[in-house]
C-alpha cells in the first residue's frame, strides 16, 4: 500500500517577543497550518527565510530590528518571492503607507485593534493571493489618494494603454486601487469572482503588467479615474 504524505503547510508568527501568539495560532490551525513557528526578531525572520519558504508569513509592525517596514517587507519579497504577508500594525503608518499597500506579496494589512476578529478575513485573502485591508486602513488610504493625487499622475494628459480597456475592465481596475479584493469586486458590480478574475487578466495582458500591484501603480500614473470621467462626458 502506497502511503500518501499529508502536505506541509507552513506559517511563521513574527512578532515581538512580548506579543502573544494564541489567536493568531487559532486562526492558522483552523486554516490547515499544520508547521507553525515564531521568530521575536527582524533578522531572525530573514534568516528563517534563508532556508524555509512559508506559504504565509504574519508579521507585527512592533517586530524589533533596525529595518523599516518597507525594507523589511522588501528583504520578505526577495528571500520568499512566493510567501504571502498579512501585516499587522498598532497605528496607521502614515510615512511607509503606501511603501506597504504596494508591497509586492502584501495580502492583507491589519490595525492590531481589530486583528483577532480580522485575521480569517487576511488568511483567506493570502491564501487566494488577493488583498485585505482593515476598513479604516482602505479609508485612509483612499483619502490620502484623492489628496495627493496630482502628485501620483503625469503633468499632463497621457492614459497611455489605459484606452485599451474596456469599461468593465476600467470598473475593475479602479476597485483594485480602492483596495477590494476578488471578491468585493464581484459582490459591487454583481458578477462572479471568475469574471473578475477574467477581466484583471485582460487588465494585465493590456497594460503589460504582471500582478495587482504593477497594474493599480499603472492605474495612478496614468490617472484613471480622469480617463473614466473624460469617457462618461463624451
Amino acid at each position: 500500500m502506497i502511503k500518501h504524505q499529508s502536505l506541509t503547510r507552513e506559517a511563521i508568527i513574527a512578532l515581538s517577543p512580548v506579543q502573544s501568539t494564541v489567536q493568531i495560532t487559532k486562526e492558522l490551525n483552523m486554516a490547515g497550518f499544520n508547521k507553525i513557528e515564531r521568530v521575536d526578531y527582524q533578522e531572525a525572520l530573514i534568516q528563517h527565510l534563508n532556508f524555509n519558504k512559508p506559504n504565509i508569513i504574519v508579521i507585527s509592525s512592533e517586530l524589533p530590528g533596525e529595518r523599516s517596514t518597507a525594507d523589511l517587507l522588501n528583504m520578505v519579497a526577495m528571500s520568499s518571492p512566493n510567501t504571502r504577508v498579512i501585516f499587522v500594525s498598532r497605528n496607521i503608518e502614515e510615512a511607509c503607507m503606501f511603501d506597504i499597500y504596494f508591497a509586492k506579496n502584501i495580502s492583507a494589512w491589519l490595525l492590531s485593534e481589530r486583528a483577532e476578529r480580522t485575521m480569517s478575513l487576511a488568511i483567506e485573502a493570502a491564501e487566494a493571493c488577493q488583498l485585505f485591508m482593515d476598513f479604516v486602513l482602505n479609508q485612509a488610504i483612499k483619502t490620502t489618494l484623492s489628496t495627493n493625487r496630482s502628485m501620483l499622475t503625469s503633468n499632463e494628459t497621457n492614459y497611455a494603454n489605459l484606452e485599451l480597456l474596456t469599461e468593465r475592465e476600467a470598473e475593475v481596475l479602479k476597485y483594485l486601487c480602492e483596495g477590494f479584493n476578488y471578491k468585493a469586486v464581484a459582490k459591487t458590480l454583481f458578477i462572479s469572482e471568475s469574471t473578475v478574475k477574467t477581466h484583471i487578466n485582460n487588465v494585465f495582458t493590456k497594460l503589460q503588467v504582471n500582478d495587482r500591484t504593477q497594474a493599480v501603480l499603472y492605474a495612478l500614473k496614468h490617472d484613471l479615474e480622469g480617463l473614466m470621467k473624460a469617457t462618461i462626458s463624451i
